[in-house]
C-alpha cells in the first residue's frame, strides 16, 4: 500500500476508534448519570411517601390529642364537682342524722299523747258513755289511733316519719364520699398525665412532619440537579453518536451491523454499506459499446467482509486481507459480493455462513466488527499506476445475544394481581433457563409530579432537533419573502410621489392641451404600474402569510409524548441494574412444552414483606404497577438479552394487605 493510502487509513481508523472510545466513554457517563437521576428520584419519592405517611399520622394524633384534650376538661370538672359533693355529704349527713334524732323525739311525744288520749277515751266511754263527751274522745282517738287504711292515724304517721328520718340517715351516711374523691383524684392525675404523653406524642411527630419537608425539599433539589446532569450528559452522547455516524458515513462506506430484535435465538445479522466512490475518471473499455455508455468512476471488481473479533481489530491489516482471500470460499472466512453498479449494499450473513479471520466459529456474547475489503479492476489500476486494493476501517463493535421474551400485558389480561397475588404467563424458547423478576413501581402522580421521565428526557432532545430542521426549512423563505417584500414596498411609496407630481402639473396654469393628454398618458401608465406593484406585493404577503402559517403548524405539532405511568425515569437499562432488595423472584407453577418454546404460568405471592422498585415497603393504599423483568440464569448470561414486560400498558394495582391471626 502506498504511502497516501497508508496514511488515509491511518487517519481514518483513528479518528473513527477515537470517536467509537468517547462513544463508550459518554455512554458510560450517561448511564451513571441515569442511575443517579434515578436513586435521586428514589430518594424524591420516598421522602414524599414519608412525609405523606408523617402527615397522616400527625393529623390521627392531633385527633388524639384533640379527643384528650376534651377527656381532660371532664376529668378535671368531674373532680370539681366530686369535691364539691363531699363537701355536702359531710353536711347532708349531719343534718340528716340531728333531723332524725328530731323526728324521734317528736314521735315518742306523740305515742305518749297517744297513750294518754287512749286511756281518756276509755274513762269516757265507761262513764259518759253516748254523750257529747264521749263523742269528741272517740273522734280524738280515732284521729291518734285510726285503723283506716286511707288515712292512718296520727301515731303511725309518728312512726313512720321516724322510720324514715332513720333510714335517710342510714342511706346518707352510707355515701362512699372519701372513696369516691380518691378514685377521681387518681383518674384526673392519670388523664393528665396521659394527656402530657399524647401532645409530646404531637409535638414529636410535628417536628418529624417538620424533618420530612426539609428532606424533601433537599431532595427535590438534588433530584432536579441530577435530571440537568443528565439532559447534559444525554447531549454530550448524542453529539458523539451523531459525529460517528457521520464520520463513518464519510470516511468509511457507512459500514454498519444491524442486529434482529425478535425475541428467540440469535442467528443472523446483517452488514450494509455504500459504494466505494472513486477519486479519479475512469472508463471500462466494453467491446461493441461507444464511449458515452461505458461505465464510469466505478473500479471495484469484487468487496470482500470479514468478521474480525474485536480485540484484533487494531491489527488486521491489508495483507491480512489480501491473504485471506485467497482462500477457498468454503473456508467460510470471507462473504464475497460481486462490485455492481449499485449505489448501496446489503448482506444478510447467518452464523453458519462466516467464521471469524481466525477460523473460529462466531459465538454469542462475543464482540466482533467487520472490514470491508475492496478489489479494484486490474484496468483501473494501471491507470492509477498503484496495485494496492482498498480496505476500510472496521465497523463499530457489535454482539449477537440471544433474546427473551417477557410477559405481554395485553390490554391488561395478561399481567394481573388479585388477592395480593401477582399472575402471569410467557411464551420462552424450550431450552432457556431463566428467572422472572417481579419488580412494583408506585403510581402515584401526586408524589411524583413534575420528575423527568424518559420520555421527557428524549423530548429535549426531539424538540431540539425538530425546532432546528423547522427553523432551516422555513426561516430562509421567510427572509427571502420578507426582503422581496420590503423592496416592492419601497417601490410602491416611490410610486406615489410620482402620481402627485403629475397631478400637480396638470393643475398648473398655461400648460397646453397636448401636455395635458401626455401627462394623463403617463399618469395612466403610473397607475398600471402601481396597480402591478400591489398586485404582486398582495401575492408576497399572501405566500409570507402561508409560510409563516406552515411553520407555526409544523411548531404545534412538538408535542411531548404522553407519558402515562409511573411518571418517574425507569427503563429496561435500570430495571437490570435494580439490587436485590428492589425485586421478588416468581414461582413458576406450571409449564407447557411446545415443539420449540414454553409456555409458563407464573405467581408471586404479595406480602408485608414485599418491596417496591426503591427497596421500600409497599404502602397500604397506594398504588402499583407489576411490572417482569426476563432474565437468564447467572450461567449463560453472557449470551442472552433481558426483556422488559410493558409497564406502560400494564393494569395498576392498589395494595391493601391481609393481616393473618
Amino acid at each position: 500500500m502506498n504511502s497516501y493510502n497508508e496514511n488515509l487509513q491511518a487517519s481514518v481508523l483513528s479518528s473513527l476508534s477515537e470517536q467509537e472510545l468517547s462513544i463508550l466513554k459518554n455512554k458510560a457517563n450517561f448511564d451513571a448519570s441515569m442511575f443517579t437521576l434515578y436513586y435521586a428520584e428514589g430518594a424524591r419519592i420516598t421522602a414524599a411517601e414519608e412525609l405523606q405517611i408523617a402527615n397522616q399520622n400527625q393529623a390521627l394524633q392531633q385527633l388524639i390529642l384533640e379527643q384528650m384534650t376534651i377527656d381532660s376538661d371532664v376529668s378535671t370538672n368531674t373532680l370539681s364537682s366530686v369535691n364539691l359533693s363531699n363537701q355536702f355529704i359531710t353536711q347532708t349527713v349531719s343534718n340528716t342524722a340531728v333531723a332524725a334524732a328530731n323526728v324521734q323525739i317528736a314521735a315518742n311525744a306523740i305515742l305518749k299523747l297517744a297513750s294518754d288520749v287512749g286511756s281518756i277515751f276509755s274513762m269516757v266511754s265507761a262513764a259518759d258513755f253516748d254523750t257529747e263527751i264521749y263523742d269528741q274522745s272517740k273522734y280524738a282517738n280515732t284521729l291518734m289511733n285510726g285503723k283506716n287504711p286511707e288515712s292512718r292515724g296520727t301515731a303511725y304517721l309518728a312512726e313512720k316519719s321516724s322510720q324514715l328520718g332513720m333510714e335517710a340517715s342510714a342511706t346518707v351516711a352510707e355515701i362512699p364520699s372519701a372513696s369516691l374523691t380518691s378514685k377521681a383524684e387518681s383518674t384526673d392525675a392519670s388523664i393528665k398525665s396521659l394527656l402530657e404523653v399524647v401532645t409530646k406524642d404531637y409535638i414529636a411527630i410535628s417536628e418529624v412532619v417538620t424533618a420530612d419537608t426539609e428532606a424533601l425539599a433537599a431532595a427535590n433539589t438534588t433530584e432536579k440537579a441530577a435530571e440537568g446532569d443528565l439532559e447534559s450528559k444525554g447531549s454530550v452522547l448524542k453529539s458523539s453518536v451523531e459525529a460517528y455516524r457521520l464520520s463513518n458515513r464519510e470516511l468509511n462506506h457507512n459500514l454498519r451491523v444491524k442486529i434482529p430484535d425478535q425475541p428467540g435465538d440469535a442467528t443472523n445479522y446483517t452488514v450494509t454499506f455504500n459504494r466505494y466512490r472513486s477519486p479519479f475518471k475512469y472508463q471500462k473499455t466494453i467491446p461493441g459499446v461507444a464511449d458515452e455508455n461505458r461505465e464510469t468512476g466505478y473500479p471495484v471488481q469484487d468487496y470482500y467482509l470479514f468478521l474480525v473479533k474485536n480485540s484484533s481489530k487494531e491489527i488486521f491489516s491489508t495483507s491480512d486481507a489480501e491473504g485471506l482471500i485467497v482462500e477457498p470460499e468454503d473456508a467460510k472466512k470471507y462473504i464475497k459480493i460481486k462490485g455492481t453498479d449499485a449505489k448501496k449494499y446489503s448482506e444478510q450473513i447467518y452464523l453458519s455462513d462466516l467464521k471469524d479471520t481466525d477460523g473460529d466459529d462466531m459465538k454469542l456474547g462475543e464482540r466482533y466488527v467487520i472490514f470491508l475489503f475492496a478489489v479494484f479492476d486490474n484496468s483501473y489500476k494501471k491507470i492509477i499506476n498503484t496495485f494496492d486494493d482498498y480496505l476500510s476501517a472496521p465497523s463499530a463493535y457489535f454482539e449477537l445475544k440471544n433474546r427473551l421474551s417477557a410477559p405481554k400485558p395485553h390490554d391488561g389480561t395478561n399481567i394481573t394481581v388479585k388477592d395480593n397475588t401477582l399472575t402471569f404467563s410467557v411464551k420462552e424458547v424450550s431450552t432457556y433457563k431463566v428467572s422472572y423478576r417481579c419488580i412494583f413501581l408506585p403510581n402515584n402522580p401526586d408524589l411524583v409530579k413534575g420528575l423527568l421521565t424518559v420520555e421527557g428526557l428524549q423530548t429535549v432532545e426531539d424538540q431540539t432537533e425538530a425546532l432546528d430542521e423547522i427553523f432551516s426549512k422555513y426561516n430562509p423563505e421567510i427572509e427571502r419573502l420578507e426582503a422581496e417584500i420590503n423592496t416592492v414596498s419601497s417601490k410602491e411609496s416611490g410610486m406615489e410621489p410620482q402620481k402627485s407630481d403629475n397631478l400637480a402639473k396638470q393643475e398648473e396654469e398655461g400648460i397646453s392641451d397636448k401636455e395635458v393628454k401626455a401627462l394623463q398618458k403617463e399618469y395612466k401608465e403610473l397607475e398600471k404600474v402601481h396597480i402591478t406593484i400591489q398586485e404582486e406585493l398582495a401575492l408576497l404577503e399572501a405566500a409570507l402569510a402561508v409560510v409563516k402559517k406552515e411553520k407555526a403548524d409544523a411548531m404545534s405539532e412538538i408535542e411531548n409524548p404522553k407519558h402515562i405511568k409511573p411518571g418517574f425515569f425507569f427503563n429496561k437499562t435500570i430495571a437490570d441494574g435494580l439490587e436485590l432488595d428492589s425485586y421478588a423472584v416468581a414461582t413458576i407453577d406450571s409449564e407447557k412444552k411446545g415443539e420449540s418454546e414454553t409456555k409458563y404460568e407464573c405467581s408471586l405471592e404479595i406480602d408485608l414483606t414485599t418491596t417496591d422498585n426503591f427497596g421500600n415497603s409497599l404502602i397500604k393504599g397506594n398504588s402499583y404497577i407489576p411490572v417482569v423483568l426476563a432474565v437468564p440464569h447467572e450461567e449463560a448470561a453472557k449470551q442472552f438479552i433481558s426483556d422488559l414486560s410493558d409497564f406502560q400498558k400494564t393494569e395498576d394495582f392498589k395494595y391493601e394487605p391481609e393481616l393473618k391471626e
